[in-house]
């Protein structure tokens, strides 16, 4: 049986350059998820600081998240939006009960 993987991306934009990742970002969920191993793929705004995005994902197993780091649509979002990051931390979380 495998167990489901949470993820919880942490996405710090430099200045000035939020609105424009948040777009890629949107972008990014849409696409995200259609993928068959995506269970959840959500993105929420920092309230006090606009520059920081938190997407809480979730996928079926780790070869879901791993063909998730493959695709087109997220390399074209680290390949466009990359240097307008100022870092992405990341937590991954297995659920226990």
């Amino acid at each position: 049986m495998t167990t489901a993987l949470t993820l919880i991306a942490t996405i710090k934009a430099l200045p000035g350059h939020a609105e424009a990742v948040a777009a890629g970002l949107q972008q990014l969920v849409i696409a995200s998820c259609a993928e068959p191993g995506c269970l959840q793929y959500a993105m929420h705004r920092n309230q006090v600081d606009a520059d920081q995005f938190v997407m809480i994902e979730q996928w079926r197993d780790a070869a879901a998240l791993d063909q998730h780091r493959a695709a087109p649509h997220f390399l074209h979002f680290t390949n466009v939006f990359g240097e307008r990051l100022a870092g992405i931390d990341l937590l991954p979380l297995q659920r226990l009960a």
